[in-house]
């Protein structure tokens, strides 16, 4: 084999190489990209759900307020 035609297929090689690595690269961050949206969504839901709870929890303390004064209301009255 000459060394032309050597080199040329090294060349050939190194490229195809560096062809799949590059994809695997683009893949990777493809995947990194998708794994942080996919964190970033659960993270807006568990926002989301922890504000419904903290309003929950407030209108129950209002509820629970509204009631004993009713109750202090009604004592008061007998």
């Amino acid at each position: 084999m000459n060394e032309k035609f050597k080199s040329w297929l090294d060349e050939e090689a190194a490229l195809k190489l560096q062809t799949e690595f590059d994809e695997e690269e683009r893949l990777a961050r493809e995947k990194d990209e998708k794994e942080k949206d996919a964190n970033i969504a659960l993270i807006e839901e568990w926002d989301d759900i922890q504000a419904k709870i903290d309003v929950d929890h407030q209108l129950a303390e209002r509820l629970q307020a509204q009631e004993q004064e009713e109750l202090a209301d009604a004592e008061k009255d007998t």
